[in-house]
């Protein structure tokens, strides 16, 4: 990946850790000077959590050295945020309005987590009422395609069959921030530990963080992947989201 310290990029979340997944990333963006902006639209409140995870996003920005004024915290409901899709839309088009970004990162459409799709989404309806159109990339955090063995997650990595990924290497100073920003969120070890054991030193030297363009006919009210997704296995017993929930809540906010 070219870095270009005359580049403005914004970077979208769903939740108070997911920037682990790309920080390595941002950390270098900076370094060379670029203008990086930071959204985490949901306000991570579902386990009663909020204060603790916005000390812990407070801390893990302050590692990467993202300024105070580059981030934004929009406020949606965690694991609520279909509920409120098409006001999201609204305000990331806003975002992307009054920022202009030449590049836009976001949490892949993979089948891990609902707000983590939703959010995907929201790239691609923001930059849409925003009339822009800026380069568009998604990274992966965690699905369900893996081998039996592994339980059927996938960490850092696509699902196979996909659009080919692309990889920045990072720098002994990146993958330091990285692993330091893993840490702070300490709230989120269930993640954060499998993510850290997928994201070697000399993994991340040699290979680096993956990332690829967002497909630019991508129809979000069609599954990310075949089989069963990863939130309906794991997570839906408490969690009440299944695919056709989603697909729902799409054909509503861009209808």
């Amino acid at each position: 990946m070219n870095l270009d310290p005359r580049a403005k990029y914004l970077f979208l979340f769903a939740h108070y850790d997911d920037d682990v997944f790309i920080s390595g990333t941002m950390r270098m963006l900076l370094r060379a000077g670029a203008q990086v902006h930071g959204a985490w639209v949901t306000g991570c409140d579902y386990f009663g959590q909020a204060t603790k995870r916005q000390v812990e996003l407070q801390r893990a920005a302050d590692i990467l050295g993202l300024d105070e004024s580059a981030r934004r915290r929009l406020g949606f409901p965690d694991m609520g945020l279909l509920n409120s899709l098409d006001k999201a839309a609204d305000r990331v088009a806003r975002l992307i309005s009054d920022l202009s970004p030449a590049t836009v990162f976001v949490t892949a459409y993979e089948g891990g987590h609902p707000d983590h799709d939703a959010v995907n989404f929201l790239a691609y309806e923001g930059c849409r009422r925003a009339g822009a159109n800026p380069h568009l990339f998604e990274f992966p955090l965690y699905n369900g395609t893996g081998p039996w063995h592994h339980w059927k997650w996938r960490i850092g990595s696509f699902p196979p069959d996909g659009p080919e990924a692309l990889h920045n290497c990072l720098d002994s100073d990146a993958v330091r921030c990285k692993y330091r920003m893993m840490r702070t969120y300490s709230s989120q070890w269930m993640y954060m530990l499998p993510a850290r054991l997928a994201s070697s030193r000399s993994k991340l030297l040699r290979l680096g963080e993956p990332f690829r363009p967002c497909p630019p006919d991508r129809d979000h009210s069609e599954p990310p992947h075949p089989g069963q997704l990863n939130y309906e296995r794991w997570f839906c017993r408490w969690m009440k989201v299944t695919f056709r929930d989603f697909r729902d809540a799409v054909l509503r906010a861009r209808s």
